[in-house]
């Protein structure tokens, strides 16, 4: 509700932060009241103390005492030598309390007369009459909002798609698709979709979308094909805009037979959705509809996106690139920020260094998504991940709590299942992972999520399983080949390891901590020359190696270094790394797990007893 009238900063006179230009400053004090003695704020004492010392300074024109360093030192008892740029107390409470703000006024305090709030980069109050906004608060934002526009969500129209090889099992797939993605576009928040009647089939090419659009009021136009070779089926999905430029394309590749056809092509279609829908609270509820602006990046961010989900380690910078990019077009679109964080936290999570201050960008962003939209499902799931791998773990387990009270979303689904595995909560993980394993199963992130899952539960068996399955979602990623070559080691299939060792060799790209696993799973397998020969050779055990303590650690306890092992981790422990949310249940600590000086680490990181 107060997202849209976000703009330039203000200087802090009673008439400058009067947007509404006739408030009087008892009409503002009065509002002040209702709000600290609202439920909100009488739960948090800090936050109104903020909230009464900057708007009395408002209205006293003291707009130089709204500084950052005089409102910690003034409000929260910084004392000196007080630096602001290595303290972000201020920083993070005035989110919360931006937050806090917009959560009242759009509940018990929508029909209150005066409306207060703050803009980002700014500790200046801005104060509004209710009838300016009231448009805002039933109809979501104003027509000028830079995001969003009037409207009633995305009205979308699907196109046949084209079976490219005209034989029986891709025709059937050509249209058992396009009618599983009219029927999952339907039941999706905030898309309408155009009934086949009304998008004839002979309008299939881009010349004739913007007729199309223009007739119909079309956000969006999805059109596909489907290609059969050798046995296997190509489905390639794609968005298009109103004006018949292609925003985004989706590729799915199975080795589906006619027996499991109708049960790929609902899966095709529920992962497609996931991936294109759109996640601005505001256009699911309906409320509102996407601006120019947002599909002008929507194509930045869909890239990112399948950058992250489709590629290896080496294409997160150029995700995250992306994600920037897309935040600096769009500064006030939520959806950029939480691929900034979710790319922070994959980095983190994948050995880089130092994992901790890329935790604190990853928690920097998801808040300020948050900030952005508050109802934004993603923004809370990655505030739960970097919480958790600040330890933080009943904070963490809230903040996913949220997300999951707004609606169900994949990844955040399946990042809170993770989060629960780590804790050995695994009868909850495995309901959270199995319900994004339904909806998407085609994503390799899903893929190495789901072998993690069955690796940190000991179900070595049942992975190693899909191995003589038929690729029915696609090849397995690097991850997850190795997490097979894991469990094929913890059953004594030597061989079988050693041949995905084969498949990882040449791909993994020589980074480092690709091939600190190589070496680990070598050394598992009984090849210890070879292992000692690349920890050597890429200084894998050295100090000052750019990787995580952690998985130095794990390849000691493969080449049974116990000792090794434990300082690497005293180490870890004392950086706070990433990785270590894994040490009270991934088994390859398991030969060490019951060492007084193990158990007392993993305490730090846990508390509690570990499974």
């Amino acid at each position: 509700m107060i997202k849209g009238i976000y703009g330039r900063e203000e200087d802090a006179t009673l008439q400058d932060t009067n947007e509404s230009g006739n408030l009087s400053e008892q009409e503002v004090r009065a509002e002040l009241e209702r709000l600290l003695q609202s439920a909100l704020f009488l739960q948090s004492e800090r936050l109104a103390r903020f909230l009464r010392f900057a708007i009395e300074n408002a209205l006293a024109g003291n707009a130089e005492l709204l500084k950052e360093y005089v409102i910690g030192t003034e409000v929260y008892d910084r004392k000196p030598p007080y630096h602001p740029s290595q303290d972000s107390i201020v920083r993070t409470e005035a989110r919360r309390l931006r937050a806090k703000l917009k959560e009242y006024y759009e509940s018990e305090g929508k029909n209150n007369p005066v409306f207060i709030y703050f803009r980002p980069g700014t500790y200046v109050p801005l104060f509004r009459k209710n009838e300016t906004l009231a448009g805002l608060s039933s109809n979501g934002p104003s027509p000028e909002s830079e995001l969003l526009t009037k409207g009633v969500g995305v009205a979308v129209a699907v196109l046949p798609f084209v079976d490219l090889s005209n034989r029986p099992l891709s025709s059937l797939c050509a249209q058992g698709v396009t009618e599983e993605v009219i029927h999952c576009l339907t039941h999706t928040d905030g898309i309408r979709v155009i009934a086949r009647p009304s998008a004839p089939q002979s309008l299939a090419t881009p010349d004739d979308i913007p007729a199309l659009s223009q007739k119909f009021g079309l956000g969006a136009v999805v059109e596909g094909t489907v290609r059969e070779e050798y046995h296997r089926l190509r489905i390639n999905v794609r968005v298009l805009g109103s004006d018949g430029f292609q925003m985004s394309s989706h590729r799915f590749d199975t080795e589906a037979s006619g027996e499991v056809l109708s049960q790929v092509q609902e899966q095709i279609a529920s992962a497609f959705v996931s991936r294109a829908r759109p996640e601005q609270s505001h256009v699911r509820r309906r409320k509102a509809a996407p601006s120019a602006l947002t599909y002008a990046v929507y194509p930045l961010v869909l890239h990112a996106e399948t950058l992250l989900d489709e590629g290896s380690a080496s294409d997160i910078p150029a995700a995250l690139m992306k994600f920037q990019e897309a935040s600096e077009l769009a500064p006030a679109f939520s959806r950029p920020y939480c691929g900034i964080s979710y790319c922070n936290l994959e980095m983190a999570l994948r050995g880089a260094s130092p994992s901790s201050t890329l935790v604190s960008i990853a928690k920097e962003a998801a808040l300020r998504a948050i900030e952005l939209d508050a109802e934004s499902i993603e923004s809370y799931s990655c505030l739960g991940s970097a919480q958790a791998l600040e330890w933080d773990w009943e904070n963490a387990e809230k903040s996913f709590l949220r997300g999951q009270g707004l609606g169900f979303q994949v990844s955040a689904s399946r990042r809170f299942g993770l989060f629960l595995a780590a804790l050995g909560r695994y009868d909850e993980a495995s309901h959270h992972l199995e319900a994004a394993q339904r909806i998407d199963p085609f994503s390799n992130r899903q893929k190495v999520a789901r072998l993690k899952f069955l690796h940190l539960t000991r179900r070595f068996e049942e992975g190693l399983g899909q191995l003589s399955e038929p690729l029915l979602y696609g090849s397995l990623p690097l991850e997850a080949r190795f997490l097979l070559a894991l469990m094929a080691v913890q059953v004594g299939k030597k061989d079988q390891a050693k041949q995905l060792i084969d498949t990882i060799r040449p791909t993994s790209g020589a980074e480092l901590p690709m091939m600190a696993g190589v070496a680990e799973l070598l050394a598992l397998i009984g090849e210890m020359e070879q292992a000692n020969q690349i920890a050597r050779g890429f200084r894998i055990l050295s100090l000052d190696a750019a990787i995580s303590r952690f998985r130095q650690a794990l390849l000691s306890v493969a080449l049974g270094d116990a000792e090794g092992a434990l300082s690497f981790l005293k180490l870890a422990v004392e950086d706070e790394e990433a990785e270590l949310v894994w040490i009270g249940v991934d088994p390859r600590f398991d030969p060490i797990r019951e060492m007084a000086g193990f158990r007392a680490l993993a305490h730090k990181v846990i508390p509690g007893p570990q499974s």
